[in-house]
């Protein structure tokens, strides 16, 4: 059986409302296949919905409404914080509809609407006393989406909803697959996402994969190596720029000694090493590995140009990398095991590497062990299990240096999430931002105000949280 894990569905649940689907409409539809649930076993009775604060509540919300012809009661775990949730409590209290704090109740069904996917660790507080008043009740228990306390990721649960029947929503969830003891019947429910939008980058990929902590120190965030450079001295500028605009702490940047200044004279942020020579041969093996020891992901292959020796230099580089991201001179199919890659080719670049077309991409990407991000008016990403479609992006965009500010947005996203979700939110990104610089600037704009828009780019999206 085909599931979902909390991260994805959630990621589905903000790309929806960013289509035009919107999450208070996927609310209601969870919250009439509740009802329907009950209506289907039982004809009328007393019914006690317990309550969290966050949506899953408010799906208990929604049923409330749905279940004419029952008696019905909510009990608040705590006041709802969400916007669509608390919209859906209001509808409630001016309906006049019985609303208490958590305490025993004396009814013959029970809907546990407490804590849903978002669970980890063991409920506390009122969650707790509420999950133990349920379960020592002799009513018929319906848990909405997953049984309160249960990790709907691993199946694992310190105290949690003992249910006879979970109505999950849209896909089963591999957690209730490992508990199946305390599940009970299960029914999965159809809640009216198209599947096309589950094949879309959008801001929900964004949202999951940036992250920020208050307690942070430097480097924590990131640190990206980006190795490149020769024949063209902007791209690695670029690279480097963009993974500092794209939430990096540290960037260093390694170049042949011959270019060194040239770069350097981007920016000021910029940290540059020098790799001895004019162009970068496995005689620079160990200056790099070096570098790429001491940072989170490495950057390789942007603005090389014709270089022979490059492709044995990153094959044997890749053996000292945790992630790495390969854009240009850098692909290769000769990944080492353990290393999380992502390419990064155009169809040219896929040609030319793995003799393929765009058809073959999730076949190359399963046997090489590798995400590949390729670039086109529709991104594809594949990392042979699964594929997404990015349609964000313009005609402006075939500036050059694109494609290595993409490059570095990988790159700063790899260093705190997996290769899929990094490269699927950094392929929505970089074309949020062209179509945020064809608003301000019409068709005409550079890399560089590409790199300029990011920032903007990513608060956009995370205003959708």
């Amino acid at each position: 059986m085909e599931t979902i894990n909390s991260k994805d569905m959630r990621i589905i649940d903000l790309n929806c409302e960013f289509f035009g689907l919107s999450r208070l409409q996927l609310m209601e539809n969870a919250g009439k296949a509740i009802a329907e649930e009950i209506k289907s076993r039982f004809r009328n009775g007393k019914v006690a919905i317990y309550a969290g604060s966050g949506n899953n509540g408010g799906d208990g919300f929604v049923a409330a409404r749905h279940l004419k012809g029952f008696e019905v009661e909510i009990f608040l775990a705590g006041e709802p914080k969400t916007d669509i949730a608390l919209k859906n409590f209001e509808i409630l209290k001016k309906s006049g509809y019985r609303i208490q704090k958590i305490s025993e109740c004396d009814a013959e069904i029970i809907v546990d609407a407490l804590l849903g996917t978002g669970i980890t660790g063991r409920p506390r507080g009122e969650y707790e006393r509420a999950i133990e008043i349920i379960n020592s009740s002799e009513a018929f228990k319906l848990a909405v989406d997953v049984p309160s306390g249960l990790n709907a990721d691993t199946g694992e649960y310190e105290i949690a909803v003992k249910a006879d029947l979970t109505v999950t929503f849209h896909r089963m969830k591999p957690g209730i697959l490992k508990a199946k003891e305390i599940c009970g019947e299960v029914v999965v429910r159809d809640i009216g996402i198209p599947e096309a939008f589950e094949r879309l980058c959008g801001v929900g990929d964004v949202v999951a994969t940036y992250k920020r902590f208050d307690d942070a120190h430097k480097g924590m965030h990131g640190r990206v190596a980006v190795i490149g450079g020769g024949e063209y001295t902007g791209a690695v500028a670029f690279a480097s720029l963009s993974a500092y605009h794209s939430g990096g702490d540290i960037v260093i940047t390694a170049v042949p000694e011959s270019i060194k200044g040239i770069v350097a004279s981007f920016s000021p942020n910029l940290i540059v090493r020098g790799l001895k020579g004019d162009r970068i041969t496995p005689r620079n093996l160990k200056e790099a590995e070096e570098i790429v020891r001491k940072c989170d992901v490495a950057v390789i292959g942007m603005g090389v140009g014709n270089n022979p020796e490059f492709r044995e230099f990153v094959e044997e580089l890749l053996k000292s990398c945790k992630k790495a991201v390969l854009d240009a001179e850098g692909i290769t199919k000769n990944i080492p095991e353990g290393v999380e890659c992502i390419l990064t080719p155009h169809r040219g670049e896929l040609k030319k590497n793995f003799n393929a077309e765009p058809k073959d991409l999730q076949k190359i990407a399963k046997e090489i062990g590798a995400v590949i991000l390729l670039k086109g008016k529709e991104d594809i990403i594949t990392d042979g299990f699964r594929t997404k479609v990015n349609r964000t992006g313009n005609a402006g965009m075939t500036v050059g240096g694109t494609g290595d500010v993409l490059a570095g947005i990988c790159g700063a996203l790899l260093c705190l999430d997996d290769a899929f979700h990094s490269a699927c939110a950094s392929a929505f990104i970089n074309g949020f931002a062209g179509d945020l610089c064809l608003e301000r600037y019409g068709y005409n704009y550079t890399s560089m105000e590409l790199i300029g828009m990011l920032p903007e780019a990513f608060r956009r999206c995370l205003d959708w949280k």
